[in-house]
């Protein structure tokens, strides 16, 4: 009984210190901290400056950062420029006129390969865009003073403050495409946030590795993991690194993202930047930039790494030519665990054969009921009338990790019964070494999940049994439980709570880490479980079902969980037909969205054109107003050998923010806009139809070239958004509540305009 509760306290206490480990920023360092240190409180004022209102891409409170950051480069002595082009996204269908910020600090090497510090500085349209990304460029200013305070470096540091990343990486598709100074990156070090607080996560990584993680295994308080690099590889998301890394050039991107429920809303303000976060990304980015422009210049080309941060020993590196040497070290540690087992316990076979479908069984029991854990929680605030957002709850994360031990120790309740703990055992460890074999040989980066833990958990189960903890084995598995959870846990709650969401794929991954992890310990599992008793699951379950009672009461929206809304005037000027509309996403969600909207039905297709993505609109109709209509002028109209070529200009009034082009009816075999060919072969999504966002147009317009096959007759749709939706004759709109907060772009106005090209005479 002892036993059992000392095992429950300590490995609860582990995983808070674990989880607190990876959660907890550093403390930001006042401005009266030495001039060669990163001060966050320094740093604070430029966030003060800079994130004061929304400044998204083209807007006039964009020019006024715009002026800023230039004015505060010269004050520290660089020569600021500003690249005004064209950028046309690689990855997504957008394009539009940027103004990238460049400076050069030059180092006793002038010229040549340099050092990249990179943020972006526009914002959304719905909020001011304090951690994204205005942290990130308020990092970088006090690194570059704290840089000039210090010793002169050997190499050039190049900052680069890019603009239109919110609409898809525009600026940095400029920078690659056409600044001299693109030749000179060397190193990139990018940073960015996808929320409010937290540590500062180094997630993805240039090519080859192995050179430049060794350099961040020299930083202090390092978090970092190549498990992430993999998984972001997989994801649709993308920062600057994505048209950055055309260049081909080794680099680091950093992000914290705690607080993901007021990304890119209003809430995204200095209320609720934790300085911390910013502390961490400058001591980061300072120390980074003084190691690599005092090194080597192009960095040595290497392979790629397995890397973790673990406890006590900071960043653990080492090339991915171990990773299957080390799993193959693994098994042969578990074969002989298997062949010494053999030899003590009768019907082993069997019982191992139990003990690995077990293990796989209690995984996807387990991830079911995450999946089906989420469904209900989602549902129960959706019908809560103070809602929430269950999927950033660590009340729910716990919850899920509750309900997977739960599973896990039922499911060795009931086969204990019937097997050997050697024989069960075995059968574990032989599904964890398939796992780590499985991943050394295909996803090399994440190997470090499964090996590690089967080797020390291995060379533990070697040693003589014992009972209870105070024994030479039982020491030791205590010991390798305390590798496999300092390993595993951080990576189960960063990927449930924080990056991912408990009430979606978290969740299933939170649940299957915690299976694995039960399993693997099954030596520990018997003195938890007392043998067979099923007083353990019956704890589980009575935990989990207090910690879903009290997250229902206290998980709900609010001034920091706000709900996400969005509200959208949208005008068919073809037939002068007008609906005010929403993401059906978000009126689920929203009461104060289904009250605007009020009764509604499935609004139009083509209202959906204005985002990437296949997204579906609800809508009502409401009164249509006279606003200024999109422009195509027929500049040019002629055959080639390739098809029918299309020299157009496209215009809308001169409040719009974005232009969307659609073409139907034909085939576009090349395109391009102002001058600039666009390339699709890289986009992340693929449509039936060409289409293009087009952001930040002048008066003049944007100018569009199509070639299309000969003898055909396309229609370009056209939409015009603007910000804001107008006053409209007999609807009321109340004011949001003040845990109803805009999202993405906010509320906005769009007018649609078709246009079909007439025939060739």
């Amino acid at each position: 009984m002892i036993d059992r509760v000392v095992i429950a306290l300590l490995f609860v206490a582990l995983c808070f210190v674990l989880i607190e480990r990876v959660s907890c920023p550093p403390v930001a360092l006042a401005a009266s901290a030495q001039l060669t240190s990163f001060s966050a409180e320094r740093a604070m004022k430029h966030v003060l400056a800079i994130a004061q209102r929304p400044h998204p891409i083209g807007s006039a409170e964009h020019d006024r950062v715009r002026d800023y950051l230039v004015a505060q480069l010269s004050n520290l002595g660089l020569g600021p420029q500003i690249q005004n082009a064209t950028g046309v996204g690689t990855r997504y269908a957008d394009a539009g006129r940027v103004q990238n910020i460049l400076a050069r600090m030059p180092g006793s090497q002038k010229g040549g390969p340099a050092v990249f510090l990179v943020a972006h500085y526009d914002s959304v349209e719905a909020g001011p865009g304090t951690a994204d990304d205005s942290a990130g460029i308020a990092a970088i200013l006090e690194t570059i003073r704290a840089l000039r305070a210090g010793a002169p470096l050997m190499h050039d540091v190049i900052v680069l403050f890019t603009d239109g990343e919110e609409s898809d990486l525009l600026g940095a598709a400029a920078f690659v495409r056409e600044h001299p100074w693109a030749k000179d990156a060397a190193m990139v070090l990018n940073f960015e946030a996808r929320g409010t607080s937290g540590r500062s996560l180094m997630f993805e990584t240039g090519p080859s590795n192995l050179d430049t993680t060794r350099v961040l295994r020299t930083v202090p308080g390092v978090t970092a993991g190549s498990l992430f690099t993999t998984i972001y590889r997989t994801m649709p998301n993308d920062t600057d690194l994505s048209e950055l890394g055309l260049l081909g050039t080794p680099a680091l991107n950093f992000a914290f993202g705690d607080g993901a429920d007021r990304y890119h809303t209003s809430h995204d303000d200095v209320a609720h930047l934790n300085v911390g976060s910013l502390q961490h990304h400058g001591q980061q980015a300072l120390a980074l930039a003084r190691a690599f422009a005092n090194g080597p210049l192009p960095r040595r080309r290497t392979g790629d790494a397995v890397f973790f941060d673990f406890p006590g020993v900071g960043l653990v590196v080492y090339s991915e030519k171990w990773a299957i040497p080390l799993a193959l070290l693994a098994a042969a540690l578990t074969l002989v665990v298997i062949m010494g087992s053999r030899r003590e316990a009768t019907r082993f076979g069997r019982d191992a054969v139990l003990g690995a479908t077990a293990t796989v069984g209690a995984v996807i029991l387990s991830a079911a009921a995450a999946y089906l854990a989420g469904l209900i929680l989602s549902l129960l605030h959706a019908t809560l009338p103070w809602g929430g957002a269950p999927a950033w709850s660590p009340l729910y994360w716990a919850a899920v990790a509750l309900l997977s031990l739960l599973i896990s120790t039922a499911s060795y309740v009931v086969l204990r019964r019937r097997g050997s703990v050697k024989g069960l055992h075995a059968g574990a460890l032989v599904a964890w070494t398939l796992l780590s074999l499985a991943t050394a040989a295909i996803v090399p980066g994440s190997s470090y999940l499964f090996t590690w833990p089967t080797l020390v958990v291995a060379l533990a189960a070697l040693f003589p049994d014992g009972r209870g903890l105070l024994t030479t084995k039982g020491i030791a598995m205590c010991i390798a439980a305390l590798v496999t959870a300092a390993m595993l846990i951080p990576i189960a709650y960063l990927i449930g709570a924080v990056f991912l969401g408990v009430t979606a794929a978290g969740g299933i991954i939170t649940a299957a880490i915690i299976a694995l992890i039960a399993w693997l310990l099954m030596p520990l599992l018997e003195i938890l479980c007392d043998g067979a008793r099923w007083s353990t699951p019956l704890i589980c379950t009575a935990a989990a079902l207090v910690l879903v009672g009290i997250g229902a009461l206290t998980v709900r929206a609010s001034d920091v969980h706000p709900v996400p809304s969005m509200l959208i005037y949208a005008l068919d000027a073809d037939s002068s037909d007008a609906w005010l509309a929403s993401r059906a996403s978000t009126v689920r969600a929203d009461a104060w969205t289904r009250n605007s909207l009020g009764p509604f039905t499935q609004g139009p297709e083509w209202i959906a054109h204005m985002f990437l993505y296949p997204t579906a609109i609800v809508a009502r109709r409401v009164p249509s107003l006279p606003l200024p209509q999109p422009a195509i002028d027929i500049l040019s109209d002629s055959m080639t050998s390739d098809g029918r070529q299309l020299s157009l200009r496209v215009q809308a009034a001169a409040d719009a923010t974005m232009l969307g082009i659609r073409v139907t009816g034909a085939s576009v075999i090349s395109a391009a806009i102002d001058g600039r060919a666009v390339d699709t072969t890289r986009y992340r999504l693929r449509t039936q139809e060409w289409a293009l966002r087009y952001w930040a147009p002048s008066d003049a317009g944007a100018l569009l070239s199509l070639t299309v096959p000969a003898g055909s007759t396309p229609t370009l749709e056209i939409i015009a958004r603007s910000n804001g939706v107008p006053t409209l004759p007999g609807v009321t709109i109340s004011p949001r509540p003040a845990n109803v907060v805009p999202v993405q772009s906010g509320d906005v106005t769009i007018l649609c305009r078709r246009f079909s090209m007439p025939p060739r005479k």
